[in-house]
C-alpha cells in the first residue's frame, strides 16, 4: 500500500512539472511573438527562460511536497489522536518519571494536572512505586511488556486495574519513556470474591455432611459393627460417630412386655 501510495505522489509531481512548463511557455508565447508553440515548448529556449522555467518548476513542486507532507502530518496526527482517547485510560510517562501526555479517560479517573508535567508516582501512588517492579524501571531494563495491577478509589468504590506497560520510542527508536493502559478489572474482582466466597461455603458444607456406605459388618446377635480398625462399637456409638445421628434412649413395647410385664399389663389396660 505504501509503495503504490508512493508512485501515485511520484506521477502526480511529474504531472505537475509538465502543467508548470506548457503553462510557462504559453505565458512565453504570448509575451514573445514569432515562436510557434514547439519552439517556445522544446527547440527554441533561451538560457534565462530556461532557467526560470525550472526556476518556477522546482518551486512549484516544493509547495505541492510541502503541502503534501503537512497533510501527511495532519492525517498521522488524527489518527493517533483518535486511538490514543479511547475508553481505556492511556498515559505516557518518560524517562524522568514525568506524566508527559494521558487521554481523557485517564485524567477522568485520577484527576488533570492543570500546572506543568507532575511525577508518576505522586500522581497515582502505588505498591510498586520506588521498587524494582515499577513498570517503568522494568521497561528501561529491557522488558518488553510488564503487566501488574493497581487500583484507585473514586465514585464511593475501589476500582482495581491491569495495568500494561511497553516501551514508548523516540524518532530514534530509543526508549524515552513508558506507555501505560489501564484496563478496569473491578466486575471480574467482585465475581472473583463471589467464587471464592461460594467455594468456601460449599467446603464447609462437605466437612460437615458423614455418609456412610459400603458393607458394615455387623455381629448376628448383639448387633455390634465392626469398624476399620477392627474395633466392635455398639451400633448407636458407631453411628453417632460416623453420622449427624443423636440418640435418645426408651423401650419398644416388646421389650417393655419381657423385662416388664406388670408395667406392659397396665399400660395395656389404659390403652383399652
Amino acid at each position: 500500500m505504501a509503495e503504490i501510495q508512493s508512485k501515485s505522489r511520484v506521477v502526480e509531481v511529474a504531472v505537475l512539472a509538465g502543467l508548470v512548463w506548457i503553462l510557462e511557455t504559453l505565458v512565453h508565447l504570448y509575451m514573445v511573438l514569432g515562436d510557434s508553440f514547439l519552439d517556445a515548448l522544446i527547440f527554441n529556449i533561451s538560457g534565462h527562460e530556461l532557467y526560470m522555467r525550472l526556476f518556477i518548476l522546482l518551486a512549484c513542486c516544493l509547495v505541492y511536497i510541502l503541502w503534501f507532507k503537512n497533510k501527511i502530518i495532519k492525517e498521522k496526527e488524527s489518527q493517533i489522536k483518535n486511538i490514543f482517547n479511547n475508553v481505556i485510560p492511556v498515559c505516557i510517562t518518560n524517562n524522568d518519571f514525568e506524566i508527559v501526555k494521558a487521554n481523557n479517560a485517564y485524567w477522568s479517573i485520577w484527576g488533570k494536572q492543570e500546572h506543568g508535567n507532575v511525577k508518576c508516582y505522586d500522581h497515582r501512588p502505588g505498591d510498586f512505586c520506588h521498587t524494582d517492579n515499577c513498570p517503568l524501571i522494568r521497561i528501561k531494563n529491557g522488558d518488553k511488556e510488564f503487566n501488574c495491577e493497581s487500583k484507585k478509589e473514586y465514585g464511593n468504590e475501589v476500582h482495581h486495574f491491569i495495568v500494561t506497560a511497553r516501551p514508548f520510542y523516540d524518532s530514534n527508536q530509543e526508549v524515552s519513556g513508558v506507555i501505560e493502559s489501564f484496563q478496569d478489572i473491578t466486575a471480574l474482582k467482585k465475581l472473583e470474591k463471589e467464587k471464592e466466597h461460594l467455594i468456601a461455603c460449599l467446603r464447609e458444607s462437605l466437612a460437615n455432611v458423614k455418609l456412610l456406605s459400603g458393607f458394615l459388618p455387623i455381629c448376628a446377635s448383639c448387633k455390634k459393627i465392626r469398624d476399620d480398625k477392627g474395633y466392635w462399637n455398639q451400633i448407636e456409638a458407631y453411628l453417632r460417630d460416623h453420622s449427624d445421628a443423636k440418640f435418645s434412649h426408651g423401650l419398644c413395647p416388646d421389650c417393655t412386655r419381657d423385662l416388664y410385664p406388670a408395667f406392659h399389663a397396665k399400660m395395656s389396660a389404659k390403652k383399652r
